[in-house]
Parts: C-alpha cells; sequence; structure tokens
C-alpha cells in the first residue's frame, strides 16, 4: 500500500567519548567543541558567583528603574 524507501541516514554522534579520547585524531572544530564542553561548567560556575554576590544589588537598580519609568509615564516629551 505504501512505498518506502529504507535509505539509510546519516546520524550525528552527540556522545563521542571515545574519539575524545583520541586527541590526535580527532580533527579542528571536533576539538573546539571538546574545549567548549570542559569549560562550560567553569562558566557556569563564574555566573553562578557574580549573580549571588550581586544580586540584590541588581534587583534594587531594576527596582529604580521601574519606579522613575513609573514616574514619568504621564509625562508628554517634545
Amino acid at each position: 500500500m505504501f512505498n518506502r524507501n529504507y535509505k539509510e541516514r546519516k546520524m550525528k554522534k552527540i556522545f563521542q567519548w571515545r574519539e575524545y579520547l583520541n586527541w590526535e585524531k580527532m580533527n579542528s572544530t571536533q576539538k573546539i567543541n571538546f574545549k567548549r564542553a570542559c569549560l562550560f561548567p567553569f562558566l557556569v560556575y563564574v555566573v553562578y558567583v557574580f549573580l549571588f554576590k550581586y544580586s540584590m544589588a541588581i534587583l534594587i537598580m531594576i527596582g529604580i528603574y521601574f519606579l522613575v519609568r513609573f514616574k514619568n509615564r504621564n509625562k508628554l516629551n517634545k
């Protein structure tokens, strides 16, 4: 009833840990992707520390911004 052609698809590899162990055999894009994957947790940690340290200051600045915006809402500018 249905004409189905079963063609093999090219599947993109996601978990390539065995290939990552062979550093010499990797191409440049795989090396860059591996470096990014290894450095991502450090970036997350830096962002977490920054937000933990300055979260109150950021919230106060956002509150002041909305307060000034609310006060100047009905004024006309020329």
